[in-house]
């Protein structure tokens, strides 16, 4: 069967934290864990390393999910480079962001600790472009909130992330990816 076509709307919590990106040159970006509670194919958990192109657009050379049919539909949809990996994700009640993590996948074993600031946080809607290699770009627009967070990094991240201790976010919300333009 195959996965529902793009646009998706998915429901999300997630933690984020600045990184250089490795790709092929260094370059700024982001690593995330997140945890996907309502989408086109059930939920699920992703992580991945995103890279900034402009100051709205980036494109994802890494990410790992625990769906096979949001790894279908990320390759079909967007041409996404998902593979399979095993993501556990802590939430600290309802509506609030992950505050442990633990990424397993090739070359990658990672633990994410968030110590997330109280509080409803800010309101947000932002909108950017998602340009994979051979697709033509997508909108990206997340509304929700963001809080501020202390995000510690252990064991081995991707390629690009370094282990530590640095300021990030924690994001709820609503995610929408669009579909790739001609």
């Amino acid at each position: 069967m195959s996965p529902p076509p793009p646009p998706w709307t998915c429901q999300l919590r997630a933690v984020v934290v600045p990184a250089l990106v490795r790709a092929p040159a260094l370059r700024a970006g982001a690593f995330a864990v997140v945890d996907y509670a309502d989408t086109p194919v059930g939920a699920y958990r992703e992580a991945l390393t995103a890279v900034a192109l402009g100051a709205r657009s980036g494109w994802v050379p890494w990410m790992v999910v625990d769906s096979e049919a949001s790894r279908a539909g990320g390759r079909e949809g967007w041409g996404l480079p998902k593979e399979l990996g095993v993501i556990d994700t802590d939430l600290a009640g309802t509506g609030r962001a992950p505050t442990s993590a633990r990424v397993l996948a090739e070359g990658v074993d990672v633990g994410v600790t968030a110590r997330v600031a109280a509080g409803p946080g800010l309101r947000v809607s932002l909108t950017a472009q998602l340009r994979q290699p051979r697709r033509g770009p997508a909108v990206v627009r997340f509304t929700g909130r963001v809080r501020p967070a202390v995000v510690v990094l252990e064991g081995t991240p991707p390629r690009g992330v370094r282990p530590g201790r640095r300021p990030g976010v924690a994001l709820s919300g609503e995610l929408l990816v669009g579909a790739p333009r001609p």
